[in-house]
C-alpha cells in the first residue's frame, strides 16, 4: 500500500472541523447509523446520512426522520436530502437544522436510481443546471449550516457537464463540492473516470473538491489527488466489508489480523442490535455477506446464513471464518 502519510490529515468543511479528510459515501440501505458510527471510530472524519427525500421530511414521515437520527451518532454529521423543487428542499433543510442532529447539509444531485431521477432529482438535475442552482440557492439562503453539493460526471458519456456544473455549484454558494466520477448511464458499473476530475480542485477556488469513486488503496488516493488536487476523499463501496480500510489510511498500516477484523465485525453487529432489536440480524445481512466475499468456504457460509436469526450463531460463524476455522454448520447446509 502507497504510503497516505501526506494526503491524510484534518480537514474542516465551512469551518466544521474534521479529524480526516476521510468522508464515508452515502450508501442507501448501508450507510446508516451503526456502520457510520463504526467507520467514525476507525478514522472517517465524516459521514453522511443515506439520502432523505426533502417531501418525505415535510411529511414528518418517521421512517425518513429516524435515518437522520442515531442517537450514538459521532459528530460531525451532513444529513443528505434530495428532490427538484426549491421550496420543499429549502423547508426540509430547516427542519433537519432545527432537529439539531447534523452539521452539514448535503444536497444529492448524483443519485441514478430510477425512482429517484424520474421526479427530476438526483442525477436528472445534470440535465437542468440553472434548476440545480436555484435549489442550492434556496436551500442555502434557508440554512446556517455549511449546505455541500454532490453529483456525477453528466447524464451520459455523450453530455459530460461536471465542470460547468462545479462551476454552478461553487457560484451558488456551496460550501464543499463531491463528484462521483460515473456518469448517470454507467450506474456503478465500469471503472471510475478519473481523468475527466482533473484540475477540478483548482475549478473550486477556496471550496473543497471531494473526489469519489472506486478509491480502495492508498495508491487511489494519490492517483486521484494528481489528477484532480482533490482536497479531500470519498468512500464508499471500498467500506463494504472492509471498515478497517480507514484505519488503514489514516495510520498507514497493513491490514488488520483476523482477531481484529472479528472484532470490527462483531462491534457492528452489537451496534445492529442495539439499533434495531430483532430486525438488526436480518438487517446486518448486507454487510454481513460483504464480510464473506471472496473468503475459503464463503459460499457455503453465505447459504447457511441467508434465514439465520440468532445473533450468537452469526458470531460463532463469524469467529470461525475470519480465523481460518472449519465451519461449525451442519453438512446438509453446504
Amino acid at each position: 500500500m502507497s504510503s497516505t502519510r501526506s494526503l491524510i490529515h484534518p480537514f474542516a468543511i465551512g469551518g466544521v472541523p474534521l479529524t480526516s479528510n476521510l468522508i464515508l459515501a452515502p450508501m442507501a440501505g448501508v450507510t446508516d447509523g451503526p456502520f457510520r458510527f463504526l467507520c467514525q471510530g476507525l478514522g472517517v472524519g465524516l459521514t453522511v446520512s443515506e439520502l432523505a427525500s426533502s417531501r418525505a421530511i415535510l411529511r414528518g414521515n418517521r421512517k425518513t426522520l429516524e435515518m437522520l437520527a442515531f442517537q450514538a451518532e459521532i459528530r460531525p454529521f451532513a444529513a443528505q436530502i434530495f428532490g427538484a423543487d426549491p421550496e420543499t428542499m429549502a423547508e426540509a433543510a430547516r427542519r433537519v437544522e432545527a432537529l439539531g442532529v447534523a452539521d452539514m447539509i448535503d444536497i444529492n444531485m448524483g443519485c441514478p436510481v430510477a425512482k429517484v431521477v424520474k421526479t427530476g432529482a438526483g442525477a436528472a438535475l445534470s440535465k437542468t443546471p440553472e434548476l440545480a442552482s436555484r435549489i442550492i440557492r434556496a436551500v442555502r439562503n434557508a440554512v446556517r449550516l455549511p449546505v455541500t453539493v454532490k453529483f456525477r460526471l453528466g447524464w451520459t458519456d455523450n453530455t459530460i457537464n461536471v465542470r460547468e456544473f462545479t462551476r454552478m455549484a461553487v457560484d451558488s454558494g456551496a460550501a464543499a463540492i463531491c463528484v462521483h466520477a460515473r456518469t448517470r448511464q454507467a450506474m456503478y458499473s465500469g471503472a471510475a473516470q478519473w481523468h475527466l476530475l482533473e484540475g477540478l480542485q483548482s475549478l473550486c477556488g477556496d471550496i473543497p473538491f471531494i473526489a469519489n469513486g472506486d478509491l480502495t488503496t492508498g495508491d487511489d488516493l494519490a492517483r486521484v489527488h494528481e489528477i484532480s488536487g482533490c482536497s479531500a476523499f470519498m468512500i464508499g463501496r471500498g467500506a463494504l466489508g472492509r471498515p478497517w480500510i480507514f484505519s488503514e489510511l489514516v495510520q498507514n498500516k497493513p491490514s488488520p489480523g483476523s482477531d481484529e477484523r472479528y472484532q470490527i465485525f462483531r462491534e457492528h453487529l452489537i451496534e445492529m442490535l442495539m439499533e434495531h432489536g430483532h430486525k438488526g440480524v436480518p438487517l446486518f445481512r448486507v454487510h454481513l455477506f460483504s464480510y464473506l466475499k471472496g473468503g475459503a468456504n464463503a459460499a457455503h457460509l453465505r447459504k447457511h446464513l441467508a434465514e439465520e436469526r440468532d445473533p450468537g450463531r452469526v458470531l460463532e460463524l463469524g469467529r470461525a471464518f475470519f480465523q481460518g476455522q472449519p465451519l461449525p454448520v451442519p453438512s446438509e447446509a453446504a
